[in-house]
C-alpha cells in the first residue's frame, strides 16, 4: 500500500510520520492485507493557530482509494489536541470501513433453505 503524508503548518519529524503511519495503517492493514495497489493520503494541518486567548485547532484527513473498487473513502476530523483528532480519524475509517467490509455484509445474511419447512405426511403414523 501506498502512504502519502501531507503537512501544512505543522513541523515535519521522524517520530509524528512514524505515529502517522503507525496508526492510520495500522488500522487500514486488516482491511487492505491483499491490495498493495491501495493508495492511501494523509494530510495533517493546523486548523486555526493559538493566539493568547483561544487553543489551536488542527484538522486530519485521510483519503483512501483502493484499487478494486471505484469509490473514494473520505474522512475528515478536527479537534483541539492533535493525537485525539488522528484518533478520531483513525476511528471512523475503521467504522466506514467495517461497514463495508464484505464479511460483514454476508454476516447476518438469511439462507431461504434453512427457512424451508416440509408439510408433515398426512396418513404417517
Amino acid at each position: 500500500m501506498q502512504t502519502d503524508i501531507y503537512y501544512r503548518d505543522i513541523t515535519k519529524t521522524e517520530n509524528l510520520e512514524a505515529y502517522l503511519l503507525e496508526t492510520v495503517e495500522g488500522a487500514v492493514g486488516d482491511f487492505f492485507k491483499y491490495d498493495s495497489g491501495a493508495h492511501l493520503t494523509v494530510r495533517v494541518e493546523t486548523d486555526r493557530h493559538r493566539s493568547q486567548t483561544r487553543k489551536p485547532s488542527y484538522l486530519c484527513e485521510v483519503i483512501l482509494k483502493p484499487t478494486r473498487s471505484k469509490t473514494v473513502i473520505k474522512v475528515v476530523k478536527r479537534d483541539e489536541n492533535f493525537k485525539r483528532c488522528v484518533a478520531k480519524t483513525v476511528s471512523a475509517l475503521k467504522g466506514v470501513l467495517s461497514k463495508r467490509s464484505s464479511r460483514k455484509s454476508q454476516h447476518r445474511r438469511n439462507d431461504p433453505m434453512l427457512e424451508f419447512q416440509p408439510m408433515p405426511l398426512e396418513g404417517v403414523a
